[in-house]
């Protein structure tokens, strides 16, 4: 089964990680430029992704591709470590939350009246000091922004 294919960093992490876990090369198929990309003789799916900062990136193609698996093991690492530093279903996610276990979700294309702003660490944290328990940043910076319109 297995292809020797070119893969990105991430997925040859998670494709040294799946010998590590008692996979044989052979077992394991890899598909290029689509989701999940590795499937597993035994019929488990797995798809690698890199943790960018505190975010990992879905684009729609693959958010579409991954709804019809949804048991897919989504496995995320960090640059520089070879394990996973988060592992979960796609199920877990596939009601599309901004954020999912600290870590937060880029859906990228699949909400156009979706933008991403970036700030900094220390504007991150000031934010989430402000924020109530299971607030996303979206309702927190507009419950902020009510509150400065209220007393402006």
């Amino acid at each position: 089964m297995y292809q020797a294919q070119k893969m990105n960093k991430t997925q040859e992490k998670a494709f040294q990680w799946l010998l590590n876990q008692g996979y044989k090369k052979e077992d394991i198929s890899i598909r290029q430029n689509a989701s999940p990309a590795f499937t597993a003789s035994d019929g488990k799916k797995f798809e690698a992704r890199r943790l960018y900062g505190a975010q990992i990136i879905f684009y729609s193609t693959q958010y579409q591709q991954l709804k019809h698996h949804p048991k897919a093991l989504i496995l995320v690492f960090r640059e520089n470590e070879e394990e996973p530093f988060a592992k979960f279903r796609f199920e877990e996610i596939s009601s599309l939350p901004k954020s999912y276990k600290g870590i937060d979700i880029n859906w990228v294309s699949l909400q156009q009246d979706i933008g991403t702003i970036r700030v900094s660490k220390k504007t991150k944290e000031r934010l989430q000091a402000f924020g109530k328990m299971g607030e996303d940043f979206d309702k927190l910076i507009n419950r902020l922004l009510d509150k400065v319109k209220k007393n402006g």
